[in-house]
């Protein structure tokens, strides 16, 4: 029996570069026409993050099991989720669009960062050390960790200078521009690239 496909699987499909890009890509759906959250709730928040790799099937499984103990308050942790990733996204179109970010969309990136800071550790890497999410967190709060750390990264890196937001207009995707001439414009070329080929093409038979 096939597993029917979950619409954030998308986020996956055509990767931004970064968690937190991804994590923002999520919101495609409600920022779109058909206005349907791809994340709907603490399980999806959590079964997103398994699928992203953020997180391991032990980590989620304990994860899971906080939020049947604390329903409530696990509600209330994705509802900042999801106000963590309207601010986030926000920050970086301003970004693309060279405007100045807001404020209080700052005040709710770093609120986040110190609230999930206790379930920050310091690891090995190849290239040195890395924060990474303490995988034996089991506070619901822990599930935020991965993504905010992933925003204030990328926010403080020359990485920065490569967001790119789709440049078909209805179109919300952000991503990291890795060609080497910087001139990668679509979230993918078959999906908007294809599109907005379309959209010239039929401008330019209107304007004969």
């Amino acid at each position: 029996m096939v597993t029917p496909k979950r619409a954030y699987e998308e986020t996956f499909r055509c990767p931004g570069g970064a968690l937190c890009l991804d994590f923002c890509n999520s919101g495609q759906g409600i920022r779109g026409s058909s206005k349907e959250e791809w994340i709907a709730g603490y399980g999806d928040l959590i079964d997103w993050l398994k699928a992203g790799q953020a997180i391991g099937a032990a980590q989620a499984a304990r994860l899971r099991a906080a939020e049947d103990r604390a329903p409530e308050k696990a509600r209330e942790v994705w509802t900042r989720a999801i106000e963590l990733r309207e601010a986030l996204a926000r920050v970086l179109l301003a970004r693309t669009e060279g405007r100045k970010a807001q404020a209080a969309d700052l005040k709710t990136i770093d609120a986040e960062y110190a609230r999930s800071a206790p379930f920050a550790r310091l690891a090995p890497t190849d290239e040195g050390f890395a924060w990474s999410l303490d995988p034996a967190a089991e506070a619901l709060d822990a599930a935020l960790r991965p993504i905010v750390e992933s925003a204030v990264a990328l926010l403080t890196s020359e990485r920065l200078a490569r967001l790119r937001r789709c440049g078909n207009s209805t179109c919300y995707w952000l991503f990291i521009d890795e060609t080497r001439n910087c001139s990668r414009r679509w979230c993918e070329m078959a999906s908007c690239g294809n599109v907005m080929k379309v959209r010239r093409h039929r401008a330019r038979q209107r304007a004969a």
